[in-house]
């Protein structure tokens, strides 16, 4: 279990949610602080969710995959969930692209707001100045909840045909 043990865990196994924990509320519906991702779910897996980034702080494509157990990073994964994971990438990430027009898909997984394992898959067309890290920290106009919930649909498309 990680950092934590059952006891302080909420949940039904396999998830062990915390009351304590955004992404463990929202997931149990009980995280009413935000509206449902734009477009549903793109992708529903055993052990992890992905779904399209909030749009005040993303653009129109922007992904996030998120653990459905309350677990902080890759270290505290189990083998399945390891797997799996690497499993979703490999269809998710050509699926952006693609829906996208991206170039590259970057990965950023910080924890800090919300200390549950999330990844966020960042799309980025080819050209432009800013690169890396430059890139991911620039201020861009952010998606529009329309505009978002169509990018979700077609990610959720090419992802299901790959």
């Amino acid at each position: 279990m990680g950092s934590r043990s059952r006891s302080q865990a909420g949940g039904s196994p396999p998830f062990y949610h915390r009351s304590d924990c955004f992404l463990c509320r929202r997931q149990d519906g009980q995280g009413h602080e935000e509206a449902p991702p734009p477009g549903g779910y793109i992708v529903v897996g055993r052990n992890f969710l992905a779904e399209h980034a909030p749009i005040k702080m993303s653009n129109a494509g922007t992904v996030i995959v998120e653990s459905r157990r309350h677990l902080l990073d890759f270290g505290e994964m189990t083998t399945e969930e390891s797997a799996e994971l690497g499993s979703i990438l490999h269809r998710l990430v050509p699926a952006v692209k693609e829906a996208t027009g991206a170039h590259r898909v970057y990965f950023l997984a910080l924890m800090e707001r919300a200390p549950h394992f999330h990844l966020w898959l960042v799309p980025k067309k080819k050209g432009g100045r800013l690169k890396g890290a430059a890139y991911l920290a620039a201020h861009r106009a952010p998606a529009t909840n329309p505009a978002a919930a169509a990018m979700s649909k077609r990610i959720r498309r090419r992802f299901e045909g790959s």
